[in-house]
């Protein structure tokens, strides 16, 4: 974990989706609201699909993107998860186009 200002902690990882086929890059970092986010760094480009924060479940809070979940993630545990489940579901996507 790093720490930084106002002691908001920060992690990365790589995670390959369980199809083998990509590598996603996350920062994992805990706000001052205690909430965790899991945002994207590097990822497989989405070519002709639709880049729309609906379509891909992101959000941005300028110019970062960060998966979308639809509650708090109190843990980093928590967001590590989520985001691995996002890596494989927008693997899904990009190759089949099954939104999800």
């Amino acid at each position: 974990m790093l720490f930084f200002g106002k002691k908001t902690m920060r992690s990365r990882n790589t995670y390959r989706t369980k199809d083998g086929r990509a590598d996603y890059r996350f920062s994992f970092e805990r706000l001052p609201t205690g909430e965790w986010r899991a945002y994207i760094e590097s990822m497989p480009s989405y070519g002709s699909r639709d880049r729309s924060s609906h379509a891909t479940h992101r959000l941005s809070d300028g110019t970062r993107k960060y998966v979308c979940w639809d509650r708090p993630l109190r843990t980093e545990s928590q967001a590590r998860s989520v985001a691995a489940l996002w890596a494989d579901k927008t693997q899904e996507y990009i190759r089949y186009g099954h939104r999800f």
